[in-house]
């Protein structure tokens, strides 16, 4: 199975660069990197550029304009940019585990039609000025002694990990999100009626819940680690929260301003760039 890890950022050039390497030093590389880029400036294209020059590992930088927070639709032209069966959703300030494509496949190859939820550490500020530069396990050490890993149960990959099935929409998050490309042009992908933090996320799992596509619970597996930021502006979540709510009431499987209008033979416009 092919599959597509879609990292998603914005102005973060340093946390990028070392979430790449991670990407790196994979025990499994995944087949192609789809960099999701909400309007960065030059220096985050020089390290994409730089990271991909290093290596035979294919990516592909999107970019939109930037207009504010516009997550849901950098998030669909990277969709639509992917060549893989299966994509797997990550941040841009998130370092994953070195077995975390692996993880993701495993599951993966399962077969039957759902998408996987799994789980990160939080890297407190002191900590988060360091981590990722260094080796994954020493760094993971440094942190945790440090105190400064919160929810450290998720900072490990426990050898009894499990996977289970869930319905509700309690701990969904984009990041360490993995769907089946076909699931996500069957439910129209990111509503792009979301700007500003929030929700987005949730919107599509109800969807796709919606659809027939079951939600697992990954725990022990694919973990990954969240630098520390300062936390985004929330000035718009009380509009997205009705977008959420109108979705769950109305039991929606698709969303008017979505992934169609970015998919190849498709209308719709493309403010973008591409390398």
């Amino acid at each position: 199975m092919r599959l597509t890890l879609v990292i998603n950022t914005f102005n973060q050039p340093e946390y990028l660069a070392r979430v790449l390497a991670a990407v790196s030093r994979q025990t499994r590389v995944p087949d192609e990197v789809v960099l999701a880029d909400d309007g960065s400036g030059e220096e985050t294209r020089q390290v994409f550029e730089g990271w991909r020059a290093q290596g035979p590992l294919p990516g592909v930088h999107v970019w939109q304009e930037q207009k504010g927070f516009r997550r849901s639709r950098i998030l669909n032209l990277a969709i639509a940019a992917s060549t893989g069966e299966h994509l797997v959703f990550l941040d841009g300030d998130t370092v994953p585990h070195p077995r975390f494509t692996e993880d993701h496949l495993a599951v993966a190859a399962r077969g039957g039609s759902f998408f996987v939820q799994g789980h990160r550490a939080l890297v407190e500020r002191e900590a988060a000025a360091w981590f990722g530069l260094g080796e994954f396990g020493r760094d993971r050490r440094r942190a945790l002694v440090a105190g400064q890993i919160s929810g450290w149960k998720n900072a490990f990959r426990w050898p009894a990990g499990w996977v289970r099935e869930r319905s509700d929409l309690h701990g969904i998050r984009g990041c360490n999100l993995a769907i089946r490309r076909a699931d996500l042009v069957r439910v129209n992908g990111y509503n792009e009626a979301f700007e500003g933090w929030g929700r987005e996320d949730s919107e599509l799992a109800v969807r796709l819940m919606n659809a027939g596509v079951r939600r697992l619970d990954m725990r022990g597996r694919a973990p990954c680690f969240h630098l520390w930021h300062p936390p985004a502006s929330r000035s718009n979540l009380g509009n997205n929260d009705q977008i959420l709510a109108q979705a769950m009431e109305q039991q929606a499987t698709w969303c008017a301003s979505g992934l169609e209008g970015h998919l190849p033979g498709r209308t719709g416009q493309r403010e973008t760039g591409r390398t």
